[in-house]
């Protein structure tokens, strides 16, 4: 029987960002009917059963509603806290009940949360969040059927997926956290709001990916090369002292209508396995966008990369498929 959970983020959307930056509001009420257009796409194209987080706004319930007499879905038994590890218990007990993919609603974040507990449970990331690089800005119908090819089709499943990269941040020899596509070092002490938007904090990042359409964090690196969710290796860049200049710089949209010329000291490719020491002694270290991690005096932190991450829907290739089985 194919399964597919679904993980929405009701707080994805919603940070600091829409203050310093013109970063869009994705209300609860849309997110609803995003999910409303992808039930119908599931229950189109064959999925017995969805099985979904259960969260503080409800945002599933309409779409359950809909399709309660053609598609059995359930809430998973998890008791939601507003927490940010509900999406990573979510996605772990979804993978622990034999789910073919799932489908998220959030942000580079909330896909981070979700990939730390999901196994080789492919993700569907649609992007309700900011700055997004994971997550794919797609109608909710298409986003489901899609899902729903890869969780009713075994035979297509390696072909319309791509296994994303990760970095692992490790600290005083221990693996703190992972990223997905980013990982900034900030001279900023303190996590505070936890958004990361202020370009003239950074001592260095550390990334997965630079494409061409990357926004935030990872648009730097794209003016400086080309790395794609799937190519073997990363960026290493490391930023000036403030108020120095850099060796060269980067017009870069670090944020929604947010274009910076950023100083540049030095980058370099960074290999799979290699680890590379973080110079800043103290500081915050921002995972996806979101400070995650203090650094303070006497740690020694570090950051390697792997080609181990989560699997991810290439959303075109799997409609492709879905259409050449019609």
């Amino acid at each position: 029987m194919s399964t597919v959970g679904i993980i929405a983020n009701p707080a994805a959307g919603k940070d600091i960002r829409r203050l310093v930056a013109q970063g869009r509001v994705v209300s609860n009420q849309e997110k609803s009917n995003i999910l409303r257009r992808v039930f119908a796409g599931l229950q189109s194209h064959g999925v017995a059963k969805v099985i979904v987080m259960p969260d503080t706004a409800g945002l599933a319930r309409a779409a359950m509603n809909d399709t309660e007499a053609s598609l059995q879905s359930e809430f998973i038994s998890q008791t939601p806290t507003g927490h940010q590890q509900d999406s990573t218990i979510a996605a772990r007990m979804m993978d622990e009940a034999g789910a073919d993919c799932i489908v998220t609603l959030g942000g580079d974040g909330t896909n981070r949360l979700v990939a730390k507990g999901c196994g080789d449970v492919p993700i569907a990331p649609i992007s309700t969040g900011t700055n997004n690089v994971f997550p794919r800005e797609i109608e909710g119908t298409l986003a489901g059927i899609a899902a729903a090819t890869v969780a009713s089709r075994a035979d297509v499943r390696d072909s319309v997926c791509r296994r994303s990269k990760k970095i692992n941040i490790h600290v005083n020899g221990e693996l703190r956290d992972i990223a997905l596509v980013d990982a900034a070092v900030s001279r900023q002490t303190m996590v505070g709001a936890r958004a990361l938007w202020d370009v003239a904090t950074l001592d260095s990042v550390f990334l997965t990916r630079a494409e061409a359409s990357s926004i935030g964090i990872a648009s730097i690196g794209a003016r400086l090369a080309l790395i794609a969710i799937d190519d073997p290796k990363g960026l290493h860049i490391e930023f000036p002292e403030p108020g120095a200049d850099g060796k060269l710089s980067s017009v870069a949209p670090i944020a929604p209508g947010m274009v910076r010329d950023v100083p540049i000291e030095s980058w370099r490719v960074i290999e799979p396995g290699e680890s590379v020491a973080i110079r800043a002694r103290r500081g915050t270290i921002a995972l996806d966008g979101e400070r995650e991690v203090e650094l303070l005096d006497g740690m020694a932190a570090s950051v390697s990369m792997d080609t181990n991450g989560p699997w991810v829907v290439d959303f075109d290739l799997a409609l492709e498929a879905a259409c050449a089985n019609a």
